[in-house]
């Protein structure tokens, strides 16, 4: 989706509580918002949770946001929070401190994780829009982390077969995100 689908979808929300807006801007921002829990909170089930109340809550109560243009930081300040007390009051402070980041240096470190969780929405995205094949292939490969053979087997296709859907992928993302590649290499994605 583009930007002036999503700010369509988010203004049709806004002012009409649209379930298919709301539905599009979900499917738009929930990988990358769950992407972005996960560097808080470490696991992936408790950053689904979390993502997932978000959402329920601004579907309940809506939003008063004075426009489109602040929904993204919206979500993301929503998510920081909810994670922030979902380690507090699961008592899991030490254990995240002792882990990674003091939790005071946390928002000093959040608009790297927004961009971080930006630049995965978009490689997420990318993949989605593989031929079929080739997308399963990838998937398996790098997502699930199966060794060619095992793939071959899953789908019922050669090893040759793989490895030219893999190549495939692979030149397809690379022409997609290359306006990506110094971000990624700065971030040490």
């Amino acid at each position: 989706m583009n930007t002036s689908e999503i700010i369509n979808a988010c203004e049709k929300f806004l002012s009409d509580h649209d379930l298919e807006s709301f539905k599009l801007l979900y499917h738009h921002y929930y990988k990358s918002l769950c992407f972005f829990a996960s560097e808080y909170t470490k696991e992936e089930s408790l950053s689904e949770d979390i993502v997932q109340d978000v959402f329920t809550q601004v579907w309940e109560k809506g939003l008063e946001l004075g426009g489109a243009s602040k929904l993204q930081g919206y979500l993301y300040a929503m998510v920081r929070n909810k994670c922030l007390n979902q380690i507090r009051s699961l008592g899991h402070l030490q254990k995240y401190q002792a882990h990674e980041t003091p939790i005071e240096d946390w928002e000093s470190d959040e608009s790297i994780r927004i961009v971080k969780a930006e630049v995965y929405r978009e490689i997420m995205a990318s993949i989605e829009q593989l031929p079929a094949r080739a997308r399963e292939v990838f998937e398996l490969s790098y997502l699930t982390q199966l060794r060619e053979q095992e793939i071959a087997d899953r789908l019922g296709i050669s090893v040759n077969s793989v490895k030219t859907h893999k190549k495939r992928a692979r030149s397809i993302l690379k022409d997609e995100l290359k306006h990506l590649f110094d971000l990624l290499i700065i971030l040490r994605l």
